[in-house]
């Protein structure tokens, strides 16, 4: 009996250890990376297509700000890759809404297309009002908002959220550029100028016209040494009173002047600066839509009086022939037969950024297959990129908790061989990091 008993105790762990082995192969057997019932860029994806989306001020009091190069950018990058087989054989189709930058407008608009089916992957939009008006939405509809409007809490308040700057945040912007001016104070400062910087930063009564001067900016200038005056601003009007802010600006002490505006006013400070003869007693800069071609379209026979301005500048331009995104924009633009006045930032950056959504949404493709191509993997795709380059113009940066880029240049506006130029006098470098409070 007890023979019997220890026969079949051993059968018993014989077959023990044979389950446990079978399960450890199941166990060691790899993963597929890919489902047989998915389809793969690798597969081909003719027959489909995938819709890039935009929204900006198309017509209305402020169209002409960001001008119409944008549109053509878009039209020509979009047709280049369809050309070219699409996007993994899918043709690309662009959906261009008007807003007239009104806040209600951006909201309606893009409450309307994110009931399109499929809805958007992301959007494009173009100014601070659409970045703070759409951040509650974009976040909790997890669509990717390529904003122009680079307002540091609709990009970093709450963290991790969806929308993402084409370029700084424009208190990096402001941080950087004074960081450059204390670093380089001694060679550029006025005569009679003195030892401390003194800045003077005019904007207007609007997320971006006071984007510039968070508190987080604030504090970089003050471990500079710096003094930063109150914010002046002026009216957002085709004849706006640019003598009185800076009147009290240049009473208050300031040596430098930073402009948190576009180009219109840009062209309209130059003036009024020129005229209260106090261009050649300051140094005067701007965010990166302060400093663009536009502005030396406006001055027209007078474009000669930007020379000297100072423009924190976050890509790459139309003179860096050497960078592959600039050259295909120059074939592109030339081919288009566009105006000269649409060789600007717009153009350029619309046309080499398309090409960097692509990219992520190829990526998407193949991480999780076409039928689960939706924002929320868009996302997921692109955080796996980290950075993405746009051909060399510029680049998005998603890593971790980022959610736009952190260097720049620095131009200035100057007389190269006859030709007006904006020439690099500080190369990429990495700004100050002044993201608010997660809260």
């Amino acid at each position: 009996m007890n023979k019997k008993i220890s026969v079949l105790l051993v059968s018993v762990v014989f077959l023990l250890a044979l389950t446990a082995c079978a399960a450890k192969e199941v166990e060691e057997t790899p993963i597929a990376t890919t489902a047989p019932d998915l389809t793969y860029c690798a597969d081909g994806l003719e027959g489909e297509t995938i819709r890039y989306y935009s929204q900006a001020g198309l017509t209305g009091p402020l169209s002409t700000i960001l001008g119409g190069g944008f549109v053509g950018a878009l039209n020509d990058a979009i047709a280049e890759i369809n050309a070219d087989g699409g996007i993994c054989g899918a043709t690309v189709e662009l959906v261009l809404n008007d807003t007239q930058y009104d806040a209600d407008q951006e909201v309606a608009i893009y409450q309307q297309v994110r009931e399109d089916d499929p809805p958007p992957l992301a959007i494009a939009t173009y100014s601070s009002t659409a970045s703070v008006v759409l951040a509650p939405f974009v976040n909790e509809d997890k669509v990717v908002n390529f904003a122009a409007g680079l307002n540091a809490k609709a990009a970093y308040v709450p963290r991790n959220g969806y929308t993402v700057g084409i370029a700084p945040i424009y208190s990096d912007q402001f941080a950087g550029f004074i960081t450059f001016v204390n670093d380089n104070w001694d060679d550029i400062k006025p005569d009679g100028a003195g030892d401390d910087i003194v800045v003077g930063v005019l904007g207007w009564d609007h997320p971006f016209g006071e984007g510039a001067t968070t508190p987080e900016a604030l504090a970089v200038a003050d471990d500079l040494g710096i003094t930063v005056l109150p914010l002046e601003k002026h009216p957002l009007t085709a004849d706006a009173d640019m003598i009185t802010p800076l009147q009290t600006l240049a009473l208050g002490g300031a040596n430098v002047i930073y402009y948190q505006g576009l180009g219109p006013w840009t062209a309209m400070m130059i003036g009024t600066l020129h005229g209260m003869d106090l261009w050649s007693k300051m140094v005067v800069g701007g965010c990166n839509w302060a400093f663009n071609a536009d502005v030396l379209a406006i001055l027209g026979e007078s474009a000669p009086a930007m020379i000297g301005f100072y423009g924190v500048f976050p890509w790459n331009w139309w003179n860096d022939t050497d960078v592959e995104g600039v050259q295909r924009a120059i074939a592109a633009f030339e081919a288009g037969g566009y105006p000269e006045t649409d060789k600007a930032v717009s153009y350029l950056t619309s046309y080499a950024g398309f090409f960097g959504w692509a990219e992520i949404v190829e990526h998407a493709i193949d991480m999780f297959g076409y039928e689960n191509l939706n924002s929320e993997n868009f996302m997921k795709a692109f955080q796996d990129l980290g950075i993405v380059d746009n051909l060399g113009v510029f680049h998005y940066d998603v890593r971790g908790e980022n959610r736009a880029p952190s260097q720049a240049q620095i131009r200035q506006v100057q007389l190269v061989d006859g030709e007006i130029q904006f020439v690099v006098v500080e190369d990429f470098f990495q700004l100050p990091d002044t993201r608010p409070p997660a809260e």
